[in-house]
């Protein structure tokens, strides 16, 4: 019952965990961090499953193959190991990760053809869901499969604890905590590589260990499973509670920008990739703020693009005015950038596009900045668009249309 009850506990936490690492996968299907921890929650996910013993028996059942869910549960296991180190070198110089990550999948290869080979010749005719070990350990071919996927974890647990170790000088608090939560696991797991060699030593002494092996080989995988799985729980969580307290903020900043962005719309339509029903209406509600704010300030520095550069001369007439105005220094850069901005646009949509020979104030930030980052942009081009209807902006801005020049 204790054994039954913390697999469906770690079933639990590694589908919790696929679940959170495949909305994140959504958001940004490239990142290979993220699909790397979908691979440890996957894997671990199917381990836990393989080695249940009524899961067990219908994989056995199903298949006509009696045992084949050891290998299943095993494979998944070794993915597990495999992910992790994958995951611990992109963390580091994800440069030198793909090459580093050769020899290790040549190694998994070796491991998993010796491990398949080993099983088809073992003769192992009748299903041992809880007892395989201790009925099939002393045969020569499950002694090579089980040593062959023994090392394989030895050494990937190692590994990892070294990457660990490494990194974890150089991490934030959180990444620190999600990196210790993920070797505490690979200790459990090298736990459980511990005990099935000194059972396997026991068993060709001749000798019956004196402690219940499947008891404690699933406590091990469960202890394993739950740290591992649950760092990916923790860090979600860490960011759903971030987003949440950043939401008030972001929706100011996102509502912030509307007239800018509005003004650039209706100039170049063309760089909204989801247009809104109704573009004029700057809305109160707003759900992904932190996603939308970072494609509103990509949609304004495309727009800044497209309508070329800045007039010098309309930048600095405006500053000087906004300084003798007695605006703060924020303000009459602010000032000299939203004037700026009005007159390109305008000449945009009168078929007067200036030479690209002076870059837009704004550049359209990269697809892997951070949310800080992002925000830090959005302020200062807030600022900007706050400034877009003020008479001293609009007086300078016409003022310079009215001359004709270019």
């Amino acid at each position: 019952m204790l054994v039954a009850a913390g697999h469906v506990a770690a079933l639990v936490v590694a589908v919790a965990a696929f679940v959170v690492r495949l909305g994140a996968l959504r958001r940004d299907p490239s990142n290979p961090r993220i699909r790397a921890s979908l691979a440890i929650c996957l894997g671990c996910g199917v381990a836990v499953t393989a080695g249940w013993a009524p899961v067990h028996s219908g994989i056995d059942g199903m298949s006509g193959v009696p045992n084949l869910a050891k290998p299943v549960e095993h494979g998944a296991a070794l993915i597990t190991a495999t992910a992790i180190q994958f995951l611990f070198l992109h963390l580091g110089d994800p440069q030198r990760a793909r090459r580093s990550m050769r020899r290790r999948w040549l190694f998994f290869a070796v491991v998993a053809t010796v491990m398949i080979t080993m099983f088809w010749a073992a003769d192992v005719p009748e299903s041992e869901p809880m007892h395989f070990a201790e009925r099939y350990g002393d045969r020569p071919q499950v002694i090579v499969y089980m040593l062959a996927f023994l090392a394989y974890l030895g050494v990937s647990v190692v590994d990892i604890l070294r990457m660990s170790l490494g990194y974890a000088r150089f991490a934030g608090t959180r990444l620190k905590v999600v990196m210790r939560l993920l070797s505490a696991g690979a200790f459990f797991g090298a736990a459980f590589v511990g005990h099935k060699a000194l059972f396997l030593a026991w068993r060709l002494a001749g000798s019956t260990p004196p402690w219940p092996e499947p008891v404690a080989s699933q406590s091990l995988v469960t202890l394993s499973v739950v740290l591992i799985c649950s760092s990916f729980v923790l860090s979600a969580v860490w960011r759903t509670v971030d987003g949440l307290r950043a939401w008030p903020r972001r929706r100011a900043l996102y509502r912030d920008l509307h007239p800018l962005w509005f003004l650039l719309y209706r100039a170049v339509p063309s760089i909204a990739l989801h247009p809104p029903r109704s573009p004029e209406r700057n809305p109160w509600w707003v759900w992904g703020v932190g996603q939308r704010l970072y494609r509103r300030c990509v949609e304004i520095g495309d727009g800044l693009q497209a309508v070329g550069p800045s007039d010098p001369q309309v930048v600095a007439r405006a500053r000087r005015r906004a300084a003798t105005a007695g605006w703060d220094g924020a303000r009459v850069a602010a000032a000299g950038e939203a004037a700026g901005i009005l007159v390109a646009v305008r000449r945009y949509v009168r078929g007067q596009v200036a030479d690209a020979t002076v870059e837009p104030g704004v550049e359209p930030p990269s697809g892997d900045i951070a949310h800080a980052d992002v925000e830090a942009d959005a302020r200062r081009l807030a600022s900007i668009s706050a400034l877009l209807g003020d008479r001293l902006i609009h007086d300078t801005a016409v003022e310079r249309l009215d001359t004709g020049s270019t």
